[in-house]
């Protein structure tokens, strides 16, 4: 691990040889969706609402096979043309993060990785942003660990104010996503933190690959095994949603006498959420492209990040969504008010407010979701 003089220096280093270079340039990004699942679409179309108020050449590509292997391929394609991008923007995979990494740094090719944690495999052999290879720009994920924490707390609460936990402990069982998934591990790793800390007793963990079918048919079977169960824990809406079926199948009622929560913010949970049936949803992540994007168009016109986060990596906390909060997280996803504001004014790069403080992630997120729940989707139009 460098020092921070010399991870300092490398920084100042940049600054002259790097984004000021293309100060007067539009920067060109591809970004590499996993898949094409909703939270996906989600993502990339907030990036291209970003990306067009910030005149940042974006392209989305969809891995539309989701294996780790098809996403490393993609990569090869893009970084092996003539005119490549700028930059190169994706997610963490195990075991391809590193050669993409490299590859990119080979062809020339800046990138920015976000969404899910480093592989450990990877950071033993590349480090983190910047340490070996410079052309590694940044990396921004989610608090997983904390999201999965909390999920339980938030559950063992609404357990113990409805009276369902009438035993010592709260009967839980939990859906998880696939075991190639750094969010998957970080977001098991709150899980069972919180599940020793706390009232609530896990009786199993299941893996359910991210499928609401899948969830729903796993479920089916731990509510026969289980019939005491109180609560639900999943690591996605998509399996929040399987396991509320399979809990009305099994003639359960959720929302009263069984607890499910789960993490995207995905639309259909929070209809399920003012519905009643969904206790809660952690999100705000879908951002996260976004903010990188914001990160590199600062990066590219001369404003580089390191006082942000001196060693470049960016954490954020996710939020919950309740029936006490529903509609104003609904505002922020509605894709008509994304449209009805200037994201502009979240750079640092000219005389913005936000250009002259140094916020964190956080502070930078919760500004824009400010700014984007204060709209109201029935009543702006988009802008010209």
């Amino acid at each position: 691990m460098k020092s921070f003089p010399a991870r300092f220096l490398i920084g100042f280093l940049l600054l002259f040889t790097g984004p000021l270079a293309d100060a007067g340039t539009r920067p060109s990004v591809v970004f590499l969706s996993p898949d094409d699942s909703r939270f996906w679409q989600l993502v990339a179309g907030f990036m291209e609402a970003v990306a067009e108020d910030l005149e940042v050449d974006l392209e989305v590509q969809y891995d539309r096979e989701s294996h780790r292997f098809s996403y490393l391929r993609m990569a090869k394609d893009v970084l092996s043309r003539e005119d490549k991008p700028d930059y190169l923007l994706f997610m963490c995979k195990e075991h391809v993060t590193e050669s993409m990494l490299r590859l990119a740094d080979g062809a020339g090719v800046k990138t920015f990785t976000f969404n899910t944690d480093v592989p450990d495999a990877a950071r033993a052999s590349i480090g983190m942003p910047r340490s070996v290879l410079s052309g590694w720009l940044g990396h921004l994920s989610p608090d997983n660990i904390a999201a999965g924490r909390s999920l339980v707390t938030l559950l063992g609460k609404q357990a113990e104010q409805l009276g369902l936990a009438s035993g010592p402990s709260i009967p839980m069982v939990a859906l998880s996503g696939t075991l190639d998934s750094s969010a998957t591990k970080d977001r098991n790793g709150g899980l069972l933190a919180a599940a020793v800390q706390q009232r609530s007793e896990l009786m199993q963990l299941v893996y359910a690959n991210w499928s609401g079918t899948l969830a729903r048919e796993k479920t089916e079977v731990l509510l026969k095994r289980y019939p005491n169960t109180v609560s639900i824990w999943s690591a996605s809406d998509g399996m929040a949603m399987g396991a509320i079926e399979a809990a009305r199948n099994a003639g359960r009622t959720p929302g009263k006498d069984l607890l499910v929560g789960g993490v995207d913010w995905e639309p259909e949970a929070l209809e399920s959420i003012r519905q009643g049936e969904l206790l809660v949803s952690l999100g705000r992540h879908f951002m996260g492209g976004g903010l990188a994007l914001l990160l590199l168009h600062d990066y590219h016109h001369g404003q580089d990040f390191g006082d942000m986060s001196p060693d470049y990596v960016f954490r954020y906390k996710l939020e919950p969504a309740t029936r006490d909060n529903v509609e104003r997280v609904q505002r922020i996803m509605d894709p008509k008010n994304w449209s009805a504001i200037d994201f502009r004014r979240f750079s640092r790069v000219g005389e913005t407010e936000t250009g002259k403080t140094v916020p964190d992630s956080d502070a930078v997120l919760d500004a824009i979701s400010g700014a984007l729940a204060g709209q109201r989707a029935d009543t702006v139009a988009r802008r010209e």
